[in-house]
Order: structure tokens, then sequence, then C-alpha cells
């Protein structure tokens, strides 16, 4: 097992994130949104990213993820979920022009700040 925390960023489907959120809570890792929360309130066609951001160790070895997915009401969702590495190492990595129109994408749903320029 790598030490440090992967680099890939992955795309997810609302399957994949219910069932990882269900496969997180019988296992009683520490972080994440119930499945259950997640199929009521993302569309059936939401995909969406997850990158790791930490390495834990909660009753199993897990990354600590961050989710970036557009809500069935079209507002975007981040939150934390904590994935065992062999469910991350399935899931399918987000390069090239695939990895560009992303980031064009998440940059875009950050707002511009209120504060007046300088």
């Amino acid at each position: 097992m790598p030490e440090k925390v992967p680099k890939a960023i992955k795309r997810v489907s609302k399957q994949d994130l219910v069932e990882l959120s269900a496969k997180g809570e019988r296992l009683n890792l520490g972080r994440g949104r119930g499945h259950v929360w997640l199929d009521q309130h993302l569309t059936d066609d939401a995909t969406g990213s997850l990158r790791a951001i930490l390495r834990e160790h909660p009753p199993k070895l897990c990354y600590r993820c961050l989710i970036l997915i557009k809500r069935a009401n079209r507002e975007v969702e981040h939150f934390l979920l904590d994935v065992l590495p062999e469910d991350f190492d399935r899931l399918e990595d987000i390069t090239g022009d695939a990895l560009l129109t992303f980031t064009r994408w998440a940059l875009a749903e950050i707002p511009l700040s209120p504060l007046p320029a300088e």
C-alpha cells in the first residue's frame, strides 16, 4: 500500500457514490453523505469527481476523498467521503480533454468575491 495519497482525479456516477457511501456506512468509515440522501438528491445520470485528500485509519485504511457533483436542483454539492483504496483504484481516471473540461466547469462554479477591488 503506497504511503502517499494518489494524485488521480476519478469520475464518479450517482450509482458509484450510493454504493461507496453504503459500503462506508457498513464498515463504519468516518465520513460521507448517507446513501439514502445521495439517492434522493442526485439525478440518475449525475456524474462528478472524486479526489483523495488524506489517508485515514478508521476501522480500516481508507482515503478521505473530496466529492464534487451537481445535485438534481442544479446546485453544486461538495462533501467528504471515506473510500477504501481498492474501491478508489477501480474508478475511472479523468484525464486528457475530459480533465480540461472538468477543470473549466469546476472553476466556473467558484463564486466571485463580493469584496471591492483595491
